[in-house]
């Protein structure tokens, strides 16, 4: 999800610089909100799960593109399996095609256990850019390109006093390694529970939203938001936040997509794999121990931490966080 929250500013700029192009995005019917209000750009949406699974289905996939929207030429931002054999099919049947450069061989050369080549990469949105432009589209990125929907006042009722800071939580990741410690986060969250600030947490699936409960029913000034609205009014929540705290995670991308202030805590991953937000310097705050030759294990987090102690997490201490985030409400 990260991925496709990070795709949006360039295909927003697309539209925006290429106003005379017809533009059609295969993506997951889950991910549309991420695109809404982007004009001239038509969402076609594969069922990856029944119609279009095996290779079958994906002949049948490109069938559909190809009689719905007759692409001149194909951009492939994914580079995955199941894009790989679209290409092809495209390819022989006349198509020109273009694929990302996804720099997988400098990431595996920054995630080694030793001698890693510790530099900082390309941004993903740099690598989106680059494959348009081999297409012969140039594109001029801002980061002050944000999430298309307009931002609007919400009618919840958590949202009535405007006396008080809003900090939105993420504390969830999909692997362990990017997730900072629940009980590191409690103590994070009491630091924050005062008069000063309302906090709501952001996540998803039955172990987190116990999680979240468990949070709401301890602090007063915490609300769950888990399993209560759709993709795209979280997002019209976080726009409305002065300030989102999550992991090396998709929600930090949304976040920084609305133009909120992020503070993102980073453990076995890095930055330096190009998956930081997008969002002005100023309103990015990243935390991370700086000072373990470890790190990164892995760009996704997906591998076993190399010491099996998550130290990169565990000399975090919620006391900077919470000093991070006074000071980054307050600039």
């Amino acid at each position: 999800m990260g991925d496709v929250a990070l795709s949006v500013p360039v295909i927003k700029a697309l539209s925006e610089q290429y106003p005379d192009c017809e533009l059609n995005m295969l993506t997951r019917k889950s991910f549309n909100p991420f695109f809404a209000g982007i004009k001239n750009l038509r969402l076609i949406n594969p069922d990856l799960q029944n119609k279009h699974k095996g290779i079958f289905g994906l002949f049948k996939l490109y069938n559909k593109l190809k009689n719905e929207a007759d692409p001149d030429i194909i951009v492939d931002i994914h580079d995955v399996l199941r894009t790989k054999i679209l290409r092809f099919l495209f390819i022989i049947s006349g198509k020109k095609t273009f694929k990302i450069e996804k720099g997988r061989k400098e990431k595996k050369l920054l995630c080694k256990k030793d001698n890693k080549v510790y530099k900082q990469l390309k941004h993903s949105t740099e690598r989106y850019k680059e494959v348009f432009y081999k297409a012969g589209l140039k594109l001029i990125l801002q980061n002050d390109i944000l999430y298309s929907s307009s931002k609007r006042d919400m009618k919840l009722d958590f949202f009535k006093n405007k006396k008080v800071k809003k900090i939105g939580i993420a504390p969830f990741a999909m692997h362990i390694q990017k997730q900072y410690p629940i009980d590191k986060m409690k103590e994070l969250i009491k630091l924050l529970n005062n008069k000063s600030y309302d906090i709501f947490i952001f996540g998803g699936g039955l172990s987190e939203r116990k999680i979240a409960k468990s949070f709401e029913d301890e602090f007063e000034k915490v609300s769950s938001l888990i399993g209560k609205f759709s993709l795209e009014e979280e997002i019209e929540i976080m726009s409305n936040l002065d300030l989102m705290i999550s992991m090396d995670s998709a929600n930090m991308h949304i976040a920084a997509l609305t133009g909120i202030k992020v503070v993102s805590i980073w453990g076995s991953t890095h930055p330096f794999a190009g998956f930081s937000p997008f969002i002005a310097d100023e309103k990015s705050f990243i935390i991370q121990n700086e000072n373990l030759d470890c790190r990164p294990c892995s760009v996704f987090g997906n591998k076993t931490c190399y010491k099996n102690t998550l130290e990169c997490f565990e000399t975090i201490k919620p006391e900077k966080i919470f000093e991070v985030c006074k000071s980054a409400l307050i600039s």
